[in-house]
């Protein structure tokens, strides 16, 4: 999750409009063979391609699942964010206040309606792990959001379409070796750690088993890095890219969330510790989730401007945050941002101004082959063009 709607610059709130001021090609036999969640989405586009091979699909490989634990989802959300601009002001223009549904299950209801009206194929559905003490025990007191895995399970396979499940798993938690396992077993192939929200290091070496298992696994990991500004920060330091070193050494397939990205205001800058990662490690990805958005435009520009990031960005879209078409104007042109910002289907919005800057659909086909594949992904070969 990342930035807060009053600090992009939001021009215009309404339910029509949010705006800011701002890889290659998969054959038919490798749609048959993963009978896993996103074997289906991908046996689907090619039923849709008539027996044709058929291009990887367009895949968002980051999206929210959330919810405040109405109508018994599990989920939790602290005070400090349920009261704030941002959480309100996304509530009110997706409409989930509405008599009759609980806001947990309306939230489910407009992700499914905007993700089968948006032109991807599929999307990774993320959930949130607690915060854990030294003992491994949830400590809620510091825990600001919740997304239970068994609630990402639960929505996924309602909607096993569209949608595959992306759990958390801190490591720090006691049974982090044994949830990683039922993850799996319930055909997850990737999940999320918030190290700055969840308050653990990465680079910690009494997580090298729990890495070396993932890698075993095919598990891709997908790990914040870069500022946040959507929710309370345990400790900044702990998104710095750096710290996925260690994990990658133990032979993970990293996706960094964000790609060390940030504000302009944000110190340190952390673009450059990605950078220099990507040149050694060929399982590190970056996400360009939130990179839309009036706040990353310094810093999505410096990506695009390095052809060696371009080829490892993979789409997200970080929704429910709507980009900022209007705030790249400079970059593809008035007339092409004006028309974009009025696009009301916020995941469609993202993966059409993303494509305007050149990346879109490439890092959408990109990113379902690194979840089908895992670590057998050769970056070199992965344009997607």
């Amino acid at each position: 999750m990342q930035p807060s709607i009053a600090s992009n610059s939001i021009l215009k709130i309404s339910r029509r409009n949010l705006l800011a001021a701002g890889l290659g090609w998969l054959g038919v036999a490798a749609l048959e063979a993963d009978a896993g969640p996103l074997g289906r989405i991908l046996r689907s586009r090619g039923r849709r391609c008539s027996g044709e091979a058929a291009p990887a699909p367009l895949f968002d490989i980051h999206v929210h699942l959330f919810g405040v634990g109405e109508g018994g989802t599990g989920c939790r959300m602290a005070r400090s964010i349920t009261t704030g601009l941002q959480f309100n002001g996304l509530v009110w223009a997706l409409g989930l206040r509405q008599p009759g549904v609980t806001l947990d299950a309306k939230y489910e209801q407009e992700l499914t309606r905007q993700l089968d009206a948006s032109g991807l194929d599929g999307a990774a559905i993320l959930g949130q792990d607690a915060v854990y003490d030294h003992r491994g025990r949830p400590d809620w007191e510091r825990t600001s959001f919740y997304v239970p895995n068994d609630y990402v399970f639960a929505v996924t396979t309602r909607h096993a379409e569209k949608m595959i499940p992306c759990p958390s798993i801190n490591p720090d938690r006691a049974d982090a070796l044994d949830e990683l396992a039922r993850c799996h077993e319930h055909g997850a192939r990737l999940f999320k750690i918030h190290p700055p929200t969840q308050g653990v290091d990465v680079a910690d070496r009494k997580h090298g088993r729990f890495f070396r298992r993932c890698a075993e696994l095919d598990m891709a990991v997908l790990v914040h890095t870069g500022h946040e500004h959507s929710a309370p920060v345990i400790d900044r330091h702990l998104a710095g890219p750096r710290r996925l070193e260690f994990a990658l050494d133990q032979g993970c397939t990293i996706v960094a969330c964000h790609a060390g990205t940030g504000w302009p205001t944000d110190s340190p800058d952390q673009l450059p510790e990605f950078l220099a990662l990507l040149r050694r490690y060929t399982r590190l990805w970056g996400d360009t989730a939130v990179l839309g958005t009036a706040g990353r435009v310094r810093d999505f520009t410096r990506l695009l401007d390095e052809p060696l990031a371009r080829d490892r960005l993979l789409h997200g879209s970080d929704f429910p945050f709507p980009a900022a078409p209007l705030a790249f104007a400079d970059r593809i042109g008035n007339e092409a941002a004006e028309r974009l910002a009025g696009e009301r289907n916020w995941l469609k919005l993202d993966l059409e101004l993303k494509e305007a800057l050149g990346i879109g659909h490439a890092s959408a086909r990109r990113a379902s082959q690194v979840v089908q594949r895992g670590q057998r992904v050769d970056p070199r070969t992965s344009s997607g063009r």
